[in-house]
Parts: structure tokens; sequence; C-alpha cells
């Protein structure tokens, strides 16, 4: 998986992941909030996103003090609707796009309590500072 993909990836299931420093996200709350982001992000609601509603999405997304120039926007959208787009359809499916959060989800569940806490939102942020 290459770097980019990884900080996209990292980044989309931590704004899932983004509750308070001294709380924790269960598998079950990270989704019901990618379930409501999911709704936001599909902006036509059709039940699905396309490559505009993704990039569209990534544009909105604050990269440190700022907003990530287009050229990576886009580079970061098409990365991620081509790993997301599981059936090579076109579009990415509520299911689909799912199967990313839940697969970060677990890799940054490092004790596998079914939570991340502080702690390993800070190791998964340092993970994308090393990337």
């Amino acid at each position: 998986m290459t770097s980019m993909l990884c900080k996209l990836l990292t980044l989309l299931a931590l704004s899932g992941l983004a509750v308070s420093a001294l709380a924790q996200e269960t598998e079950t709350s990270a989704a019901a909030k990618f379930k409501r982001e999911f709704a936001l992000t599909d902006a036509n609601k059709d039940g699905v996103w396309s490559r505009s509603e993704v990039n569209a999405r990534i544009a909105r997304m604050r990269v440190g003090k700022g907003k990530a120039d287009q050229a990576q926007v886009k580079k970061l959208a098409d990365l991620w609707f081509t790993t997301a787009d599981i059936n090579d359809d076109g579009k990415v499916t509520e299911p689909e796009a799912e199967t990313l959060l839940k697969t970060m989800f677990h890799r940054y569940d490092a004790n596998r309590d079914g939570k991340i806490g502080g702690g390993e939102r800070a190791a998964a942020k340092a993970d994308l500072n090393k990337r």
C-alpha cells in the first residue's frame, strides 16, 4: 500500500475516531459516525459515493492549519476511490467504505479490546507522521 494511501485511509479512519483525548472510540461508535459522514458526503443522495463526491469530501479536509492542494486532493481521492471500489463498478457503496474504516480500526486497536483510546490514537497519528 502506498504511503499516500495509508495517510488517506488513516485520515478517514481518524475522522471517525475523533473524540476527546480521554474518551475511547468503539468500532460501533466509529461506524455510527461514519454512517453520518457517508450520508453527508453523498451529495446527490443516491446511496453511493462517486469520484467527484470523494474528491469534494477530501478537498474539505483540513491538513494541519490549512487545506490540501488540489493536485494532492485529486491524487488522494483517486487512490482512496480505487481501493474502496471493491467491485470496480465506478461507485463506492456504504459497505465498501465501511470495510476500509473497519480495517483501519482493527489496525490501530493495538490491544484488541475493541476500543481506540488516547494512546492508540496517538500511535496512529505518529504512524501517519512517519509515512
